[in-house]
């Protein structure tokens, strides 16, 4: 062997011997080298892997336990055996994959990626878009462990993928899936070619869903299915709901829950066309609701065309779904057709058409007509009945829609509203994600009747007249955002209160134009402005207008301003108004830190004085409420502010001074209400045509407004009254008391001729035609009442007292068995020229009684009046005594008629109580 040779046979010993040992190292560390690189490949992808074992890798085979990966550990496989032959391993493919207790966490709660740290994986597999050539793989014991925004479940995997064949894959897998929305098993069964061919079958069985608006025990469906290029060529699946059970309405007695059958669902689909049909039936087989659809040419211009009907017993719906109650008896009728153009199925996903701005691109006329018939709800609604039609055509982004709504009874809280009609026909402009309607014209709703409300009722139809709707939707990422303006006018109407012993009082009212704007954001509440204009309202029993009223209502605000209002003239209709025309203003506010509480402050008066506030809360929720009335003090003077300025019914009076407030305050709740008032009079004088009055003075307090009534001894005092005969320092107790009320009169005192007059405890009904009196008489001056009744050529001294019993009725004064008494002995002198004319030759007699007269010692005087209704009044005048210088003092006893001007003077204090008695009738009126 040559020297070259014998090297060369050495570097080939050596290079044996290194591959050997190599070999033998490779095999003998095989274990860990796989393990390094499995975890190598996994840190390139930042992908912790917390457990590997690889049990044993021969020529042909590699068998891997406990395998977990992720930073949350989120796919977890007890056992992975992958075989494969050396030849097809070097061509880059294995023959099988088995494994067992195969885990995987799948989150679609949104929160975070679906595969949680694993899914660089799915990422970098979608970079390698070469033909794979998948192994047979089989799942034992394998399971899918879903969190989403529904609940957790799981979904057990058994099953195979087998490509056998290099140009087919068949896919077998059998799935249960449980949670808390309920379970199922399903099976599916696939062939894909390497053209792309897809076909197969599913079925599912054992299903069941448990969700808050419905219990389904039974759910189960098949479906095949055979698409060629990816593009369908046969879908035939069919879907049954069985035993479906959804919660009652709690305010049906007893609770009760809608029981279905079942529901049916079908769908068929080829190459161009594609039909759904469902039905719903309930527990006796009756046929609720009906659904058809059907997509022509479905991958091109889809032609859709929707029926829906739905005819069964109210009982059979899910009211409660909508928010409603359950009724208790009547039925349902809706009809609703749908068809026209909508943009190729395919484009929803690639041309990012979602929600539903789709509609731009979409062609679609409609129908739907919603009928209720005889529908009752306990304690509620008895017998409503009512049609909602709705006829639509949508055109690239526009389109028509007329709704129409007939009922025959409508309620909304409170309210429940006869015969209502409503037509709106509006015009529809979508723009991407903005919504637009308006009126294409003058909308209309009508109201024939209200069922009373706290007996409040409406008299006569009530017409509303839309001019303007004008409503946007705009679609934004923190959701909808909704915008509208609405402007309307009613026709007049009259309300009706019915009162329990007396005649409905009316309201008529004309509205005038009502507007109202506002919007309302996703998560916020509603905010809004509305105005109210030149609205009148007339109360004609009570001769009341109130015109010009207007209001700017904030709406939503949730504290603050609610609402400012002003009445333009407050008129009262007679030939002589209580009041002048008053012009009002006002606000209405919430209360802070106070739920539902409102309070009202309003200010009023005529041009120039502005003397009326009223201020008021109210508590919705509780219905608790009070209203504070005041009069500010008016100072009235001579040549200046006069009451017949605010009061015309005063216009007798004149030349008024002093100063007149008053205050009242009603409080409220469900127990009933409560008032009280003050009325001050301060050093107030007037004249009036039948007398005239001096410094009056006088604080009236009621307890009671509504019935009126006061707490006793209420203090009137006057200085001075002059209705033909001077009264002065009068001083009157009183209380007002009853029901209607009337004057108690505890007592009353004055000084008049240079006495005392008194008056007892009396009742003044100003209801009343008749009042008695009995006025007592104190220590009065002859002189003085001899000067004032003026009867010719008498005059006098001495005192006189007694009692005067008077009836005032109707415009006559009655007085019998009056008497007044001399207290003391005195001297009258009578000497009259017609007297004596007329007595002359008389006789003797006659002329020394003229003559005793002259001057006439009495030891005994009194006065008697008499007057009948139909006569004038009497006055006798019965004296005993003499005259020391006729017939050397003679006793004489003599009754004498006076011819004086005592019944004027009565006559002038039976006016007074008369002018008096009328303010108190009709203040008393009022109420």
């Amino acid at each position: 062997m040559s020297k070259i040779g014998k090297h060369l046979a050495i570097w080939l010993l050596t290079l044996a011997s290194l591959a050997i040992i190599t070999g033998i190292g490779l095999y003998i560390f095989r274990v860990p080298l796989i393990a390094s690189l499995i975890s190598y490949q996994l840190r390139e992808q930042n992908i912790p892997m917390p457990s590997l074992s690889v049990v044993d890798i021969s020529l042909n085979s590699l068998l891997l336990r406990d395998l977990t990966i992720g930073t949350a550990k989120e796919l977890h496989a007890d056992k992975i055996h992958v075989s494969w032959h050396l030849r097809d391993l070097l061509a880059g493919t294995v023959d099988s994959v088995e494994m067992s207790g195969l885990h995987m966490a799948l989150d679609l709660s949104g929160e975070r990626p679906p595969l949680g740290s694993l899914q660089p994986l799915l990422s970098s597999a979608g970079e390698n878009s070469s033909p794979i050539r998948l192994p047979a793989i089989s799942f034992r014991d394998s399971a899918i462990h879903v969190r989403s925004a529904w609940g957790d479940a799981v979904i057990a995997l058994t099953g195979n993928l087998d490509q056998t064949r290099s140009d087919t894959l068949f896919i077998g897998l059998d799935a249960e899936i449980t949670g808390p929305a309920g379970q199922a098993k399903s099976t599916l069964a696939v062939t894909l070619d390497a053209q792309g061919n897809l076909q197969g079958k599913m079925t599912i069985a054992e299903g069941r869903l448990s969700l808050p608006e419905a219990q389904i025990s039974s759910f189960t469906g098949d479906a095949a299915f055979m698409l060629v290029a990816r593009r369908p060529q046969h879908i035939s699946a069919e879907f049954l709901l069985a035993d479906i059970h959804l919660p009652g309405s709690g305010q049906v007695e007893p609770p009760s829950e809608q029981v279905f059958e079942q529901a049916r669902f079908s769908l068929h689909m080829d190459e161009s066309n594609a039909r759904l049909i469902g039905k719903l039936l309930t527990s006796a087989d009756t046929l609720v609701a009906e659904l058809d659809v059907t997509a022509r040419y479905y991958l091109n211009a889809p032609d859709i065309n929707l029926v829906f009907n739905a005819n069964s017993p109210a009982r059979h719906y899910p009211w409660q779904l909508l928010g409603l109650a359950q009724p208790s008896a009547g039925s349902v009728v809706l009809a609703m057709k749908i068809s026209g153009q909508t943009p190729p199925f395919q484009e929803f996903r690639h041309d990012g058409l979602n929600g539903l701005s789709w509609l731009q691109h979409s062609t679609l006329t409609g129908q739907a007509q919603l009928e209720l018939q005889a529908l009752s709800f306990p304690q509620k609604v008895t017998n409503l009945n009512g049609k909602l039609g709705l006829d639509g055509a949508f055109a690239q982004g526009s389109g028509k829609l007329d709704l129409h709504v007939d009922a025959d009874r409508l309620i909304a809280g409170q309210l429940i509203a006869r015969r209502v009609s409503i037509a709106l026909p509006m015009q529809i402009h979508l723009d991407h994600d903005v919504w637009r309607m308006a009126l294409q014209k003058v909308g209309r709703a009508t109201l024939d009747a209200i069922d009373p409300i706290n007996a409040v009722s409406l008299k006569d139809p009530l017409s509303l007249s839309i001019s303007q709707a004008d409503i946007e939707l705009v679609k934004k990422p923190q959701g909808l955002v909704l915008k509208h303006h609405l402007a309307a006018a009613a026709t007049a109407f009259t309300l009706l209160v019915e009162q329990e012993e007396a005649q409905a009082v009316e309201a008529q009212i004309h509205p005038g134009k009502i507007t109202l704007s506002g919007g309302l954001v996703a998560g916020e509440e509603y905010q809004g402005r509305g105005a109210i204009k030149g609205m009148s309202l007339t109360l004609p029993q009570l001769r009341l207008q109130l015109t010009n009223i207007a209001a700017a209502l904030q709406l939503g605000t949730g504290t603050g301003k609610i609402a400012d209002f002003t009445i333009g003239q407050l008129h009262h209709q007679t030939s002589t108004p209580y009041f002048a025309p008053l012009s009002v203003s006002g606000s209405i506010q919430s209360v802070r830190g106070q739920s539902s509480v409102y309070a009202m402050d309003v200010a009023g008066g005529t041009p120039g004085l502005r003397y009326l506030t009223l201020t008021g809360k109210l508590a919705l929720d509780k219905g608790d409420g009070m209203l504070k009335v005041a009069i500010t003090p008016l100072t009235f003077a001579a040549g200046g502010l006069q009451p017949k300025t605010l009061l015309p019914a005063l216009a007798q009076l004149e030349d008024v001074s002093g100063m007149v407030s008053a205050r009242a305050q009603f409080e409220w709740s469900r127990e009933g209400m409560r008032s009280s008032g003050v009325v001050d009079l301060d050093h107030v004088s007037f004249v009036h045509p039948t007398t005239k009055i001096s410094n009056l003075n006088a604080t009236l307090s009621l307890n009671d407004l509504l019935s009126p009534s006061s707490p006793s001894r209420q203090t009137l005092t006057i200085q001075r009254i002059d209705p033909g005969i001077p009264l002065e320092r009068l001083v009157v107790f009183y209380q007002i008391e009853g029901s209607p009320p009337r004057i108690a009169l505890e007592k009353a005192d004055l000084f008049l001729l240079g006495g005392s007059v008194s008056l007892g405890p009396a009742i003044i009904d100003p209801a009343s035609a008749r009042t008695d009196f009995v006025i007592r008489v104190d220590d009065i001056d002859l002189e003085v009442l001899f000067d004032q009744i003026q009867v010719e050529g008498l005059t006098g001294n001495g005192r006189v007292s007694g009692s005067i019993p008077v009836t005032f009725e109707g415009s006559q004064i009655t007085i019998r068995n009056s008497h007044l008494v001399a207290e003391a002995p005195g001297v009258l002198h009578f000497q009259s020229d017609k007297a004596s004319q007329l007595l002359a030759g008389a006789g003797k007699e006659m002329d020394w009684l003229l003559q005793a007269l002259q001057d006439f010692h009495y030891s005994e005087l009194s006065l008697k009046l008499d007057k009948s209704a139909a006569h004038d009044l009497v006055a006798t005048l019965s004296l005993l005594g003499n005259n020391p210088n006729v017939k050397e003092g003679q006793m004489f006893r003599l009754n004498l008629n006076l011819e004086s001007n005592i019944g004027e003077i009565l006559q002038a204090i039976g006016q007074g109580y008369r002018l008096s008695s009328e303010v108190l009738r009709d203040l008393f009126r009022l109420h």
